[in-house]
């Protein structure tokens, strides 16, 4: 199992309900990411992203110096304690239709995941239980490639499946 808490990248970028779009695209850009946490009085109120600030702010031509966040800012947003299965994060992001997902750890932002995130963890998961089903044997018969008798291995070797040793696996790199 791995968590959600472990796949956080993007450590919260904290703003408030009363900055401006201005102060809040260069804390954006300073730090290379596309949302932000708001908070007021230590609670989560709402976030930000750089898609709020295009679609309500920039393209309706409003002046980015006078708008507060609390005026485009997506309130209530949907979050997920770090503890969490990464199944249950994707599971949240498809029923909600949304591609990041605020991590916290009791109630207090931790950071975000995006559907690429999880599905970079999943495949990683993936490629290591292969690796580990490859290298566990129970199986004992004759390499494929040496005719040994000995534990046997069972490999990919251009796309067939083939059953070798340990010091055949060792010399192919498998």
């Amino acid at each position: 199992m791995m968590t959600v808490g472990q796949v956080v990248k993007r450590k919260a970028v904290i703003v408030k309900p009363d900055d401006t779009i201005e102060r809040v695209a260069r804390i954006l850009s300073r730090h290379k990411v596309g949302s932000a946490v708001v908070v007021e009085n230590d609670e989560i109120v709402g976030v930000i992203t750089d898609r709020d600030i295009l679609d309500k702010v920039v393209a309706r031509g409003r002046d980015p110096k006078t708008v507060k966040v609390r005026e485009v800012m997506t309130k209530n947003p949907i979050t997920i304690e770090d503890d969490y299965d990464i199944s249950d994060a994707i599971d949240k992001m498809m029923e909600k239709g949304i591609r990041r997902l605020l991590v916290t750890r009791l109630g207090k932002p931790l950071g975000f995941v995006t559907a690429a995130d999880l599905l970079a963890a999943l495949n990683s998961m993936n490629n290591e239980e292969e690796q580990e089903a490859v290298e566990e044997t129970d199986v004992y018969g004759i390499c494929e490639i040496c005719g040994q008798y000995g534990p046997l291995y069972k490999v990919y070797i251009e796309g067939q499946e083939k059953w070798v040793c340990e010091a055949c696996k060792d010399e192919l790199n498998l």
